[in-house]
């Protein structure tokens, strides 16, 4: 709360507190505590692609989690996975995010 940002609708800065408490304070794909400076509000369908600032359009996620949804080059893409160490599983939710966004899979 005390991390407003202040480019966004008010819409965004609501629903983004929702989801932390939501979350329990924890990232959408891998659950690592989040930290004020390491919360990324990820919009599940962009919003240059009609995406909102609703609540069920949102997700939060570390800056790491958050370059790896948005990742093109596969250095970039395997970098992120080996330093976050992602499961199968945690892998398989960043694709859902990576598709909503219309990216490829990993």
């Amino acid at each position: 709360m005390r991390h407003p940002v202040l480019d966004k609708s008010i819409e965004f800065a609501d629903n983004r507190i929702s989801l932390f408490a939501a979350q329990y304070g924890r990232c959408g794909v891998t659950s690592v505590k989040l930290t004020p400076n390491d919360i990324h509000c990820h919009h599940k369908i962009p919003l240059e692609q009609g995406g909102t600032d609703s609540y069920s359009n949102l997700i939060l996620v570390t800056e790491a989690v958050h370059i790896l949804i948005h990742a093109t080059k596969e250095d970039t893409i395997q970098k992120y996975i080996k330093e976050l160490g992602l499961t199968v599983k945690q892998i398989e939710k960043c694709n859902k995010l990576r598709k909503m966004a219309g990216l490829p899979l990993i």
